[in-house]
C-alpha cells in the first residue's frame, strides 16, 4: 500500500456529533485513516489532518460526568497530561478538548457516554494500529545501514576481479558512484 491508500473510512453518527454550546462548529461526519495520517472531513470538505510524524503516540479519553467528550488524542508531549480530576464545574476539561486540534473529539451529550465511549473507542484502536505501523516503518528504514560509495566501490571492484563484470563496466560505475 502507498500513503496515499485509506485504511479505513469511518463515518460518524449523528449522535457522536451533537452541536452544544461548548462545541458549536466541532464535528466531522467522516474520518478517514491513512497510512501516514488521519483526515476529518465535515459536509466533504477536509477541515482537519493529523499526519502521524508529528505525534509521539495515541490515546483515547473516555467522556465522563467532568468531560463530556470522548477523545482520541495525538500526543505531543506537551497535551498529554491534559486531563483534570475532579468536579469541572466550569467545564474547563471541555474547553480543553475543544481548543487543542491534537484531538479528534466526539460528543456524548450529558449521561450518555458508553455508546460514544464504545464507538470513539473502536476508533483510537483503528487509529492506533495505523500510527503503530507508520512508526515500525519508519523505525525499520532508520535501522538499515546506508551503503557508502566506497563501500560499492569495493563490491564492483571485487567482480571485477572474479571476471563477473568488465572493465568498462567497472570504469562506469565507478564514474556513477564518484560522481564523475
Amino acid at each position: 500500500m502507498g500513503v496515499d491508500t485509506c485504511i479505513k473510512s469511518i463515518a460518524i453518527p449523528a449522535e457522536q456529533r451533537k452541536k452544544t454550546t461548548l462545541a458549536k462548529n466541532l464535528q466531522y461526519d467522516r474520518v478517514d485513516i491513512y497510512e501516514n495520517r488521519v483526515v476529518g472531513y465535515f459536509d466533504g470538505q477536509q477541515t482537519m489532518t493529523w499526519f502521524f510524524r508529528d505525534y509521539t503516540g495515541i490515546d483515547f479519553i473516555k467522556a465522563n460526568m467532568n468531560s463530556q467528550f470522548a477523545q482520541v488524542v495525538f500526543l505531543t508531549g506537551i497535551n498529554s497530561k491534559n486531563r483534570a480530576i475532579g468536579p469541572d464545574l466550569m467545564a474547563t476539561q471541555n474547553l480543553n478538548a475543544i481548543k487543542d486540534t491534537n484531538r479528534l473529539v466526539f460528543c456524548s451529550g450529558m449521561f450518555s457516554f458508553n455508546k460514544t465511549n464504545d464507538f470513539a473507542s473502536v476508533v483510537a484502536a483503528d487509529i492506533r494500529a495505523a500510527f503503530e505501523n507508520y512508526k515500525n516503518r519508519a523505525d525499520e528504514k532508520e535501522e538499515t545501514p546506508a551503503v557508502s560509495a566506497a563501500d560499492e566501490l569495493k563490491k564492483f571492484k571485487s567482480l571485477l576481479d572474479d571476471g563477473v563484470i568488465s572493465q568498462e563496466e567497472f570504469d562506469a560505475k565507478k564514474k556513477q558512484l564518484l560522481g564523475i
